[in-house]
Parts: structure tokens; sequence; C-alpha cells
């Protein structure tokens, strides 16, 4: 189901989701704890804020169908085998990136998303989806929210 962050009623509910992390929580594949899930997206909505830039490692296959997929949020088969890989340049646990406590990370991921809610220009390119409008840029990241929400079973 197509669903974007921009929407308030999207946004609680992603806010209600992440409230349910618990130190317990541990994701069913991948490398990331909680604390840490959480960091990456935060890492990734600063992309959209334009505060971190990432070399472009788009072709044409991920500028269509692969964008078209994640801005749809349609869950291909197999994507829950922890196989896909992150950029280098914000990749949490090969950086060792510093990680707050949970409750903290929950609280910035919240503004991050805040923040992105209500910033007006946004990228107008990610490095793997090439060209994208504001619209996009919250259709992908509802999807990349869930994507990881759902890794934890929140």
């Amino acid at each position: 189901m197509k669903r974007n962050i921009f929407d308030e009623t999207t946004r609680n509910e992603v806010f209600s989701r992440v409230e349910k992390l618990n130190a317990e929580s541990t994701g069913r594949w991948g490398k990331l704890n909680a604390p840490q899930m959480l960091r990456h997206l935060s890492e990734a909505c600063r992309m959209g804020l334009n505060e971190i830039s990432i070399a472009n490692k788009s072709s044409f296959f991920s500028r269509t169908f692969v964008k078209w997929l994640v801005i749809n949020n349609i869950k291909p088969p197999g994507r829950e085998k922890g196989k896909i890989k992150t950029f280098d340049e914000i990749d949490i646990v090969q950086l060792n990136f510093p990680v707050e406590e949970l409750e903290t990370e929950k609280e910035n991921y919240k503004a991050m998303l805040h923040k992105l809610s209500y910033t007006e220009k946004l990228s107008d390119h990610h490095p793997m989806f090439g060209k994208l409008t504001h619209k996009d840029w919250g259709y992908l990241t509802y999807s990349h929210a869930d994507y990881h929400l759902t890794q934890f079973n929140v």
C-alpha cells in the first residue's frame, strides 16, 4: 500500500510503531540492533534534507523498476533475507557509528521525521533512485521505515 510520511496519520502510525521498540527488540534479519536501526533511519532522512552527500550509485534498473517498487512500498519476495546493502557512507555497523541509548534514538528519529516532514525543499535526487520529487521522498521515507520496523516486528 502506497503511504506517505508527510501524511500526519501515517507519520503518527510510524511514531507509534517506534514506541513499541524496547531493549529486548531484535531484528529478524540483518546486523542492526534497535538503536542502530533508528540511527540508520535518521541518517536516511538526512539524505533527503541534503545534510549528507552520497555519490550517485544508481543504474537504469534502480532508477526505474526498483524505485517504482520502493515508492509504492511493494514488498518483493526475499527482501527479508537481509541481503540489501546500505550505502558505505552511512553504514552504521561497518563505520561503528556512535549510537545513543534506545529512548534517545527514538526521540532523535521522531525529531528527524518531523523536520523532514515540514521541510519544503528536499533533495531532488537520491543516490540509488535518481530524481525524486518532494512527494517521492515522503513515499520513500515511509517505505524505508516500514521495512525496518517490520524487521523488528513492530
